[in-house]
């Protein structure tokens, strides 16, 4: 099979640089998640989950749609990277003054600065297609993660969690100082792109959105205890999606050179059938044996998996759109997504708690993908999935 996968991409050697460093990442990391919900009641667990998806949404607001740019401009070898890094480390300063001032938690405002230094870095190298680099430098970072945040969870409590996650990026500050040193700041070259790039930012706000609003709409709909269960399910998705997000984050920079990968593509659609059959059939015989406590997170997880094969189609579309700088047509997809997600948590999670929650998903992100399928017929071109 790795046969066959290594023969698909121009170069296979970068695609399986990214998959170990996702794969090792994203295991890392899942560690990390699974052990702090182990240690901690599902309310303490959502609330962790209601500061990160705030603290998120302020570090996206300070990147106007940097992270795209870095990564499709970067590919063209264009030198736009230190204007960006000053425009949102401005940003990025201001909206962790808010969120002290609205919140008064210092952890979640070093979370937001966290987040905008470990973006930028990681849009860079994937535009460079510095995969080696890339690998290093999330690894390092997940690892940082587990040792601060469980250290200072033991020091100081829940808030050590939040600071640990935060002060594992800043060691990155280093690499957006020495591209200060070595490219130019030069405005010009953000004005004209301006279009792109405000196209790109809404479309990640809104993107990010769908990641984030839905945390915060549950709490005063069902509480943070329902919050821990779904945040819990949802982190077992991320590991399951493993293979379709290494898949487009190998693509996107390629398809913006103008060398899509068809093959490649239609292989981790294929695959996302199985990687959803595992979630369905094998989560109810493991995850109960270590999160006891969690009592609705098996169900959530199940039908979360359905989701799978969706989300990995939109991912393929997104980096035919994105790689293509058509970007408007991404936006239009976050735009479908955001109100139908939330609207029917509203409805269903109202009607059937977390199982609406859950059911909310996949509707949303199923009208996503059609949408997507409808523009690329309407391009009158062949689909790339």
């Amino acid at each position: 099979m790795w046969k066959k996968i290594s023969g698909i991409g121009p170069n296979a050697k970068d695609v399986s640089t990214i998959g170990i460093v996702d794969i090792a990442g994203n295991g890392i990391a899942a560690a990390f998640w699974f052990y702090i919900a182990s240690i901690l009641s599902p309310e303490e667990y959502g609330e962790i989950s209601y500061i990160i998806a705030i603290a998120s949404i302020v570090a996206i607001v300070a990147l106007p749609g940097v992270q795209n740019a870095l990564t499709v401009f970067g590919a063209k070898k264009i030198k736009i990277q230190s204007t960006l890094y000053l425009l949102s480390i401005i940003l990025g300063s201001i909206g962790s003054i808010v969120v002290f001032i609205l919140f008064q938690k210092f952890e979640m405002s070093l979370l937001v600065i966290g987040y905008i230094i470990f973006n930028l870095v990681v849009a860079d190298l994937l535009g460079r297609k510095i995969f080696v680099a890339y690998a290093k430098y999330v690894i390092a970072n997940k690892i940082l993660t587990v040792v601060l945040g469980i250290g200072l969870y033991y020091a100081i409590g829940i808030e050590g969690v939040i600071i640990g996650v935060a002060l594992a990026a800043f060691p990155y500050f280093i690499r957006v100082f020495r591209e200060f040193r070595q490219t130019k700041i030069d405005f010009s070259l953000v004005r004209n792109r301006l279009r792109f790039m405000l196209t790109s930012y809404i479309t990640l706000l809104t993107k990010n959105f769908t990641g984030s609003l839905d945390k915060i709409i549950i709490v005063p709909i069902l509480g943070f205890a329902l919050l821990g269960n779904y945040h819990l399910a949802l982190q077992f998705i991320v590991i399951l999606m493993i293979l379709p997000s290494i898949i487009y984050k190998y693509t996107l920079p390629y398809d913006a050179s103008g060398n899509p990968n068809k093959k490649l593509k239609r292989f981790s659609v294929i695959s996302s059938i199985g990687i959803a059959a595992l979630g369905i059939f094998v989560t109810p015989y493991v995850v109960p044996i270590f999160f006891s406590q969690y009592s609705e997170v098996t169900e959530l997880i199940q039908i979360l998996s359905i989701s799978i094969i969706p989300s990995t189609i939109s991912l393929n579309y997104q980096s035919r759109f994105l790689g293509q700088e058509k970007n408007k047509i991404i936006l239009g997809g976050s735009l479908v997504y955001l109100p139908i997600q939330l609207v029917t948590i509203i409805i269903l999670g109202s009607m059937f708690g977390g199982l609406g929650i859950v059911i909310a998903y996949n509707i949303a992100i199923t009208s996503q993908t059609l949408f997507y399928a409808i523009m690329d017929a309407r391009l009158g071109k062949n689909s790339h999935v």
